[in-house]
């Protein structure tokens, strides 16, 4: 009868470790998989943080963007046509018009190789001259009518 008992025990030991052993493969196969997973997981989930991201990004660009310009338009249409500040708007545009197209032109030049490295590019005249023209015809015009 003892060595009916012990039998029993070393089949239910030796199924206990069975038990175990399986239940540890399948957990280690698991966390594999999950492993796998997450990976694969945390990539799409930077793929799609990083989308929404730049889009939130460029309409917040758009946005203070168009309202700068609409704003600074709407101004100027409210304005009567002799007013300073309205020339000053109009000025103010025409200079930045004028810096991007010299940036662009700076940049296309630095891109493209020079044929003749000796020659300067031409300097456009200062910003101030037009004012004062401007002003001074305006100051002749006014002298004139009045």
């Amino acid at each position: 009868m003892a060595s009916k008992q012990s039998g029993r025990k070393a089949q239910a030991n030796t199924g206990a470790f069975h038990i175990l052993g399986d239940t540890l493969e399948s957990a280690a196969e698991s966390f594999e998989e999950v492993t796998a997973n997450a990976s694969e997981s945390a990539k799409r989930a930077a793929g799609v943080a990083k989308s929404a991201l730049g889009t939130a990004l460029c309409k917040s660009c758009y946005g203070l963007s168009y309202g700068a310009v609409y704003g600074s338009v709407f101004l100027f249409e409210l304005l009567p046509e002799g007013c300073k500040v309205r020339e000053a708007l109009t000025e103010g545009a025409e200079s930045a018009l004028a810096a991007r197209q010299k940036a662009a032109e700076r940049k296309s030049a630095k891109s493209a190789p020079r044929a003749n490295k000796a020659k300067k590019p031409a300097r456009s005249k200062p910003r101030a001259s037009k004012v004062v023209k401007t002003r001074a015809a305006d100051f002749d015009a006014a002298a004139a009518a009045g």
